[in-house]
């Protein structure tokens, strides 16, 4: 096989390059440029969000400690939907109380989430990007890069048309896939012990609920296995009408009347790092779609009428590759609320682990926890840090803290920090995290 040689086209320098524009790489950037780094975001899709905006994947789980009683995550987070309900599209977490409509009829773990409106997001995102001075590049995709010693200097990426080399001073892979920190030679992980994944599912919305009757029935159906009608789900599953291994009705209203519907689902396992098995599995899942549209009509009161509106443009993948950062973030750092000296952002969301007969779910009730910020820096290369899916984290705590407020915290921190070392000339794990901590603070962010 003959060799190919790039042929650069287009040359960019900045100090901080975020490679991916979801929830984390849209913090990511925008926190470093507010803190005087030069930023280039780049995403190989044509929007921001990511999960929230491609995967269609609501409404913004809690930002509240366990008991719903205080919000525990706030600066950017805050900022953020604050700005969603000023453009119209949100719907703050106060008017979220759990039990209702907005939070899929649940409770514990879903007290104070906050449904938006897709569209707007993808404008909001946006908007605060541009604002804080940030260069976003869409329609780019990360193909190598290059270093010396134990320092990224650069990536090469593609647009449409030509290959680009973007030098850099500080690297986020934000992709939620470490591809960045896979092309360095950076230490990850993937998987649990013996390599399984979570399930991967497509969201849609659908439009035609009669909500009145959706709600007079949970109204009277307070019990998990009726509320949630498991038994007509089990049952679908052995005649054949409910087509996969959920076994709960996972719906939540949207701001603009539809409803996402959580229900799709890969029961085996998939390559996500393949694109062939992603494109299988994206049509497989589609088929799959309107197999539960139809179950829902024949089965559920209230949804007889439902239609579809529109599915996700990307399949969500819950788990990829992650980075091994100076600290793995653990399930006993949960459990024993380890208040690390570095820690960036306070968190109580539940631990949710998706299989493929059900939902690994332990409901956190204890103290509120805390991710270090060690845990968003590479153990062995110097000028690379992560932030959402990519954390340096076990099986156990990835799956609480993989949801998108924590993710959005993470980035902030994230962004500050390689803000600081791009202009003092240091690596990540140099930056006193005193420091990040007193900017995270002055943001009103929240570490106690």
């Amino acid at each position: 096989m003959s060799k190919i040689t790039l042929d650069v086209q287009k040359e960019y320098n900045c100090d901080v390059l975020v490679c991916g524009g979801g929830v984390s790489g849209f913090a990511s950037a925008v926190s470093s440029a507010r803190n005087g780094a030069k930023t280039i975001l780049i995403e190989n899709g044509g929007f921001l969000g990511g999960t929230a905006t491609k995967g269609l994947v609501g409404p913004f789980m809690t930002c509240y400690d366990s008991k719903g009683k205080e919000r525990i995550i706030k600066g950017l987070y805050f900022e953020l939907e604050d700005r969603l309900v000023q453009a119209g599209g949100g719907i703050s977490p106060e008017q979220c109380p759990g039990g209702n409509s907005y939070s899929g009829y649940r409770t514990k773990g879903h007290y104070g989430v906050m449904p938006f409106d897709t569209e707007t997001a993808k404008i909001v995102f946006e908007q605060m990007c541009l604002e804080a001075g940030v260069q976003l590049l869409y329609h780019t995709t990360i193909i190598g890069c290059e270093k010396q010693g134990d320092k990224i200097t650069c990536v090469y990426a593609a647009d449409r048309n030509d290959i680009i080399k973007i030098n850099g001073k500080m690297f986020i892979d934000t992709t939620g896939s470490a591809s960045l920190a896979n092309k360095a030679g950076a230490e990850t992980m993937r998987g649990n012990d013996d390599g399984m994944l979570q399930t991967a599912s497509l969201f849609f919305k659908i439009t035609g609920v009669e909500k009145g009757t959706l709600d007079g029935y949970m109204s009277k159906n307070p019990e998990m296995r009726e509320r949630f009608f498991m038994d007509v789900i089990e049952q679908g599953q052995k005649d054949g009408t409910f087509p996969c291994g959920t076994r709960k009705l996972r719906i939540y209203e949207n701001p603009d009347g539809t409803w996402t519907v959580n229900m799709a689902q890969i029961d085996g396992q998939l390559n996500e790092l393949d694109g062939e098995e992603i494109t299988k599995g994206e049509i497989s899942q589609r088929i799959q779609m309107g197999k539960i549209i139809e179950f829902l009509k024949s089965n559920i009161p209230g949804l007889s009428h439902i239609r579809l509106v529109t599915s996700a443009s990307d399949i969500g993948l819950r788990e990829s590759r992650r980075l091994v950062g100076k600290h793995i973030l653990t399930l006993s750092d949960i459990e024993n609320c380890t208040k690390f000296p570095d820690r960036i952002a306070v968190c109580a969301n539940s631990i949710d682990i998706h299989q493929k007969n059900n939902v690994n779910y332990i409901t956190h009730t204890g103290e509120n926890y805390y991710i270090p910020l060690s845990c968003l820096i590479s153990k062995n290369v110097s000028n690379l840090l992560t932030a959402g899916k990519s954390l340096s984290a076990d099986k156990y705590a990835f799956g609480a803290v993989r949801v998108m407020p924590p993710c959005i915290a993470m980035g902030e921190a994230a962004g500050i920090t390689a803000a600081l070392a791009s202009q003092s000339g240091i690596s990540a794990d140099e930056v006193p995290y005193e420091k990040v901590q007193e900017i995270l603070i002055k943001n009103g962010g929240i570490i106690d």
